[in-house]
């Protein structure tokens, strides 16, 4: 009976991702697809959004409060101001608000590379995304969006060694098929290796089936918008941010 309790004791404190139902998407308009997962172990009880677009029908692009003339702002505001379909926060800050790590926007280097070694840096060059670490990134112009941020969640399928700390999170991954995944949790503060899992995972596993994934700035931080059609959604929190990922319709 001893054995028995304690089997049943570490089975209940898995995190219920590692017994979830084969991810289904919900189409919210071509090219662009949306899910939602729950996050419920010993430690939290809420869920992750995700949203899965096509680079072929949709654009990624830095916006920044400071275009606004403001320090901060919420990611909805800069979702809404520049007509997203979806938003969610970008990199670190400091606490002036001073972007930390590479910006590229509209192919233009807003911010400068941080030799910070273990993070990474997700970028869109010729229409496809990468995730490198920085000493590995080159500035081309090319490259039309760039952000840096980490630590690399998933590496080629594989997840590193990760440091622990429970947090909300967000982050960008790049799929088998080299879709583009955006993922936030909500009410579900979680360590980086919990939602690397949940990335890498394949989807008939109840993952979102990343090859690469890139964590972004976290806790207050971790925010989200998505206006598409009929469907919209918003995951605030209380930070005002430097500056959020949008993706936009190509036009």
């Amino acid at each position: 009976m001893k054995h028995f309790l304690t089997k049943l004791l570490l089975l209940l404190a898995l995190p219920s991702t590692l017994l979830a139902a084969p991810v289904t998407w919900q189409t919210l308009e071509p090219g662009l697809e949306y899910t939602q997962l729950p996050i419920t172990d010993m430690n939290t009880k809420g869920k992750l959004h995700a949203f899965q677009f096509d680079l072929n029908n949709y654009r990624m692009n830095m916006v920044f409060a400071s275009d606004d003339q403001s320090s901060g702002a919420s990611v909805k505001k800069l979702g809404k101001q520049s007509n997203a379909v979806v938003a969610i926060n970008g990199g670190f800050f400091t606490p002036e608000h001073t972007p930390l790590g590479l910006r590229v926007q509209n192919g233009k280097i807003k911010n400068p590379l941080k030799r910070t070694s273990w993070w990474g840096v997700f970028y869109v060059k010729n229409n496809k995304a990468h995730i490198v670490p920085q000493r590995d990134y080159r500035n081309d112009p090319k490259i039309q969006f760039a952000v840096q941020a980490g630590p690399r969640l998933v590496v080629n399928r594989r997840i590193p060694r990760l440091k622990g700390g429970y947090d909300e999170r967000s982050a960008l991954c790049i799929t088998e098929d080299k879709h583009i995944v955006i993922a936030v949790t909500e009410h579900a503060p979680i360590t980086t290796t919990h939602l690397a899992k949940i990335l890498q995972r394949p989807e008939k596993d109840g993952g979102l089936g990343c090859r690469y994934a890139l964590n972004l700035d976290g806790g207050s931080s971790s925010q989200l918008y998505a206006k598409a059609g009929k469907f919209s959604l918003s995951v605030p929190n209380f930070a005002q941010v430097t500056d959020a990922i949008v993706v936009k319709h190509r036009r």
